[in-house]
């Protein structure tokens, strides 16, 4: 049976009157009356390195009086997968709503909007990083789900904090040697690539729809930066008036090589069960190692991961 006739997607939006159920396409199955069934949901999701990652909903022919009762900072989940097989792809807060003709649209953040809230704190003297990013976390009402430092490092003087909560966390977790991972509003630090006996396995069997591209190709960046020559002065004749004008900033190339954090993109069926940091075994014509997730895109079902590699055979 061809893929597009097993996609299957479930929303639901917490309003502060009800609870709004949405199924697309159409389950013949479904008895639940409060369940709105059929009406047509398209969505994409987008992860963001530098704030919290995006999902838009587009909903047609949905009545006017049901899109009223949706509102910002509404609670949305989005499942999705084939068939009887759905999970959780990203669940956020409605940050922008659109209806004409309609047709709703939604743009959803994973991040409560509290990520962006700027905290002022100060520690004692032998702090440790830990015990401040737990801290922090809990003013912003996130969860420290992993904390693995590299170096937990103790300030020996104290620490005065004050920004914005994640970005915070974000530099002591660099301070530490670690890596982050956030997930809605979970928060997870660790330092290594741990085995893991769960991967799943990405090949032509299991949803890979293309051989992986690899980014480590050699390519230099040619930057433009002006060179500035010293400044002539203007002499003046007293038989004839002769101007000399300072000569133009001259232009360097300058060649930087471009840095690469991700080694393959991989393109793929939609696997709800993966998200940003997880880590899978990837194996086509090409390619045979294990996989993390840096950064993933979907649109139509359709995922677009960027990875690195943990370990290659044959490399």
């Amino acid at each position: 049976m061809n893929r597009m006739f097993l996609e299957k997607t479930q929303l639901k939006i917490l309003t502060t009157s009800d609870e709004i159920n949405i199924i697309y396409p159409k389950d013949m199955t479904e008895t639940r009356i409060d369940y709105i069934n059929g009406l047509e949901t398209k969505w994409n999701y987008k992860d963001n390195d530098d704030k919290p990652s995006e999902f838009t909903i587009e909903i047609n022919n949905l009545t006017k009086t049901t899109a009223n009762k949706i509102a910002l900072k509404n609670n949305v989940i989005l499942n999705a997968g084939y068939g009887s097989d759905l999970g959780e792809v990203a669940s956020g807060f409605v940050i922008k709503k659109e209806y004409n003709d309609n047709v709703l649209k939604l743009t959803c953040s994973e991040i409560d909007v509290k990520y962006n809230k700027v905290i002022s704190s100060a520690y004692e003297p032998m702090t440790t990083a830990s015990t401040i990013i737990d801290d922090i976390a809990k003013q912003i009402d996130f969860y420290v789900k992993q904390l693995e430092l590299k170096n937990d490092v103790v300030y020996k003087i104290g620490e005065s904090i004050h920004g914005h909560a994640l970005a915070e966390i974000q530099d002591i977790v660099k301070d530490c040697g670690s890596k982050i991972n956030i997930k809605n509003n979970m928060i997870y630090i660790y330092y290594k690539d741990l085995a893991d006996t769960s991967k799943i396995v990405i090949d032509y069997t299991s949803g890979l729809l293309e051989e992986p591209k690899s980014s480590n190709v050699p390519e230099i960046k040619i930057e433009a930066k002006k060179e500035e020559k010293p400044k002539t002065e203007t002499k003046k004749s007293t038989k004839k008036s002769t101007k000399k004008t300072t000569k133009k900033a001259t232009t360097k190339k300058e060649a930087k090589k471009v840095e690469i954090k991700e080694d393959y993109e991989v393109k793929c069926l939609l696997i709800h069960y993966l998200k940003k940091g997880d880590v899978f075994h990837l194996k086509s014509q090409e390619v045979d190692g294990d996989m993390r997730i840096l950064s993933m895109s979907i649109d139509n079902f359709i995922m677009t991961l960027k990875v690195k590699v943990i370990n290659e055979k044959g490399k």
